[in-house]
């Protein structure tokens, strides 16, 4: 169950760092504190009502996920064992699918990009972001619904609801915890972007990675896929960490040596 949960928040981290939602962040973030995105570079900008919306709207998105968990998890509930084993094997062999896809891009639909808009005027509040939170998820863009697809067919075969919301918690806060730091240390996070847009191909290839591996998990029955998968995200993180920003360097080293361990 561990190796699982841990990839269910990496998968949210590789969301973040995905090219449908990485480029939007600045936007997003102007829509909740009513200022440009230049203004936000600023040290001068206030960054704690920031903060404080960026929590209300990572707490929308998680409420849409978290809901989905439910429904996935619960629906399962009412099918009979030898359905639900052949579903689960047919759910394991399209996340195999979606993840040679996330490799290779053989699908063009899956570059699509669906953007929920907002009104940038509308004076930012709690209730605002947490709706902007809500239409983001709902608005979620289909090259990103793979990596959340499989999170979800993956909690779902379960028939486990707690274990299934627990899941997509985790999805939620590995996609949330970032944006909340970005909140924080938005002139800084501006250069930590413009690393990760250098390298979108590496984080595309962990992607499907991860992917093949919740398939693989779903179709044998077995965490392994996902266990080795940590190994190499570990050492794949490890030597990513070599090219980074240098104040960022420690944090990559940190988070290799913990997907590291988790692996073994």
């Amino acid at each position: 169950m561990i190796p699982g949960l841990f990839a269910a928040f990496l998968a949210g981290l590789l969301s973040f760092l995905s090219p449908c939602v990485l480029p939007l962040i600045p936007v997003y973030l102007s829509f909740i504190s009513g200022e440009s995105a230049t203004s936000l570079r600023s040290p001068s900008s206030r960054r704690f009502p920031l903060f404080v919306n960026s929590l209300f709207f990572v707490s929308g998105f998680t409420l849409v996920f978290v809901l989905l968990a439910v429904l996935f998890g619960g629906g399962m509930r009412f099918i009979g064992s030898s359905v639900s084993l052949y579903i689960t094997r047919g759910a394991g062999v399209l996340v195999i699918l979606l993840g040679f896809n996330t490799l290779f891009d053989f699908v063009p639909l899956l570059r699509g990009d669906w953007r929920a808009q907002a009104d940038t005027k509308a004076s930012p509040g709690k209730l605002k972001s947490v709706l902007l939170g809500i239409a983001f998820a709902a608005g979620w863009s289909p090259c990103i619904g793979p990596i959340l697809s499989s999170i979800l067919l993956y909690a779902g075969n379960t028939g486990n609801i707690p274990h299934a919301a627990l899941l997509l918690g985790l999805y939620s806060a590995g996609l949330g915890l970032p944006f909340i730091l970005t909140s924080i240390f938005f002139d800084r996070a501006v250069s930590v972007f413009s690393f990760f847009k250098r390298h979108m191909k590496a984080v595309r290839i962990i992607s499907g990675l991860l992917l093949l591996g919740f398939g693989i998990s779903m179709i044998t029955g077995t965490l392994s896929g996902i266990t080795a998968l940590f190994l190499r995200a570990g050492y794949g993180i490890e030597e990513f960490s070599d090219t980074a920003p240098a104040f960022f360097r420690p944090i990559l080293r940190l988070i290799a040596h913990w997907f590291t361990f988790q692996g073994l």
